[in-house]
């Protein structure tokens, strides 16, 4: 989870829109929640300043409208300047849903061009539509608005369950209530691939579902330490910075056992202080709880908490298994935000591959006219110069112009070297007339005589041709490899192994240079390792797989398999 910045761009305004059926009669007894929580918000969110409108089908829209008390002390002395932009905008939408063919448009914030904004649903009774929560954030920039959403939409999520409360609190069937709760969850998300978002809403709407508080800790795979992610519920100021400390914390033995028996633990004033820490239970004050393990492939990657103060009743088995239940919801979310990322990452390296091969090809080309023009032109035209003095020359200079020739032919066979090079460096033809084994010997007898690195070579397996395509990207694999060690490990030292086999061939390429300052496969931002991906691309695009190890200073191995 991103750190809280040290300050948000501008004073975020947030405006949130509720559509409820006509039915929804309970205004009196939500207002002074509705008030206090969204007072609340701008107290401790980073909002400036909040409105809510509540728009219900047939009848006038309803508002209510918080500020921080430094804006509300700012309007006793005088016209609040900052504020005259968030009152418009307010003002402009209730005038607009006061008509009735307006208030069927389910997406009105749109009009007014937030900087983000995100829906959710809202259920009240059983037999009406589907309401909606419009959520949006005005007077910032995005980024700041990217890290304020989730808990806007934790805000909304929190008022739709007072408004369906007091609907619920009238119905003798509390399991509807589980029920419309669930499904609002399961709705929100599997609509969104913020993960942040998720926890937050998850979060929100467990400790709303079990009157309790309601946390979420992340683990570090490393070395399976606490990161507080979200929490939720009665947490003060001061409760949320304590929260916050336990980042880098050890797991504490309930957690422990959660992760050890992949089943939720249950913590009761008589065994808290066997499955809590002294220092947990002081700063927390802890007596019912349920550490819900959230799991990802047979994995912990994270602890559901949810918890109750000594005055509440305990967890009953139905309501540890809800809990169990949303730890699974949440952990297929993450999942799968997690794949939308890779996605997304994978998506945006082919993109620098591909931009790479075009400015690669261009350089090519810009460095083969150069080395034509200003190296082989150039002799070639000094040749051709002294050829004509000497076919013009009289026969007794003729006789004395033995010691040109000579020069002239040494000068013709560095330039058919050097169109040699050329040559090999855009493909080698060693590569075409013999095959894999030859050319790779030959590359490496060259880049240690060009650089002086001493690399160990070692071929083995059946000196077979293999098809065109696949020797060429091995070849390339060598060459990206090796250029890497050259450019970037400042290496003493090379191994390479290349292993032809009945199903597949392995290249192998290990050098004793700085290494990768992080494991190449935790990485998962690889813009500034371009030459790493085009190896492991050319890998998969054979149907291959491609493994970088490396480690700081003990430099980096990369290993390819190719199905023969």
């Amino acid at each position: 989870m991103p750190e809280l910045p040290s300050e948000l761009i501008g004073k975020p305004e947030l405006i949130l829109i509720c559509h409820v059926s006509p039915n929804f009669n309970s205004i009196d007894q939500v207002e002074s929640s509705l008030q206090h929580t969204l007072q609340a918000s701008v107290e401790n969110f980073d909002f400036c300043r909040a409105t809510l409108i509540l728009v219900r089908h047939g009848k006038s829209p309803v508002c209510w409208h918080a500020a921080k008390a430094v804006e509300r002390d700012e309007k006793q002395k005088g016209p609040a300047m900052s504020g005259g932009a968030h009152t418009e905008r307010c003002s402009q939408l209730v005038d607009f849903l006061s008509s009735a063919e307006n208030r069927q448009i389910k997406k009105v914030l749109d009009e007014l061009s937030p900087v983000i904004s995100t829906n959710l649903p809202v259920f009240l009774q059983a037999g009406d539509p589907v309401g909606t929560m419009e959520i949006g954030i005005f007077n910032t920039d995005y980024q700041s608005g990217q890290y304020i959403l989730p808990k806007a939409v934790s805000l909304g999520r929190h008022m739709a369950d007072i408004i369906q409360e007091s609907l619920f609190q009238r119905q003798k069937d509390r399991h509807l209530r589980k029920l419309a709760v669930w499904l609002e969850m399961l709705n929100t998300i599997s609509s969104t691939l913020d993960i942040r978002q998720v926890l937050h809403v998850v979060a929100q709407l467990t400790a709303d579902l079990f009157s309790a508080k309601s946390c979420i800790y992340l683990l570090n795979e490393t070395d399976q330490t606490l990161i507080p992610a979200v929490a939720v519920g009665s947490y003060d100021p001061v409760l949320k910075n304590k929260f916050k400390s336990l980042k880098g914390k050890n797991i504490f033995p309930g957690i422990k056992q959660a992760i050890k028996t992949g089943q939720p633990v249950i913590v009761t004033p008589q065994n808290k202080t066997k499955l809590l820490t002294r220092d947990i239970i002081d700063d927390f004050a802890y007596d019912w709880v349920v550490l819900a393990p959230i799991l990802s492939k047979g994995k912990t990657i994270g602890i559901m908490q949810v918890d109750r103060p000594l005055e509440a009743d305990g967890f009953d088995n139905e309501e540890v298994e809800i809990i169990f239940a949303i730890a699974r919801a949440t952990a297929v979310a993450m999942e799968n935000a997690r794949l939308i990322d890779m996605l997304g990452q994978k998506e945006q390296l082919l993109h620098q591959l591909v931009n790479k091969l075009i400015t690669a090809q261009e350089d090519e080309r810009k460095f083969i006219a150069s080395d034509l023009h200003d190296g082989i032109i150039q002799s070639l035209i000094a040749i051709w110069y002294r050829l004509q003095r000497l076919s013009s020359a009289e026969e007794t200079e003729a006789s004395n112009s033995q010691d040109e020739i000579r020069e002239l032919t040494g000068i013709l066979n560095e330039q058919i070297q050097e169109i040699r090079r050329i040559l090999y460096d855009l493909r080698p033809i060693i590569l075409d007339n013999y095959g894999l084994f030859p050319a790779v010997e030959a590359h490496v007898n060259n880049i240690t005589d060009k650089y002086d690195l001493p690399i160990d070579l070692k071929v083995e397996g059946e000196n077979q041709r293999l098809d065109s395509k696949t020797e060429v990207t091995l070849f390339r694999i060598l060459q990206e490899a090796l250029t890497n060690v050259i450019k970037h490990a400042g290496a003493t030292k090379v191994r390479v192994r290349l292993d032809i086999q009945d199903e597949q061939v392995n290249l192998s390429v290990e050098d004793n240079g700085s290494g990768i300052n992080k494991m190449y496969s935790e990485d998962l931002q690889p813009h500034n390792r371009l030459g790493l991906a085009s190896i492991q691309e050319r890998a998969l695009l054979l149907g291959g797989v491609c493994n970088i190890d490396s480690q700081p200073g003990k430099g980096t191995r990369v290993n390819v398999s190719i199905p023969v």
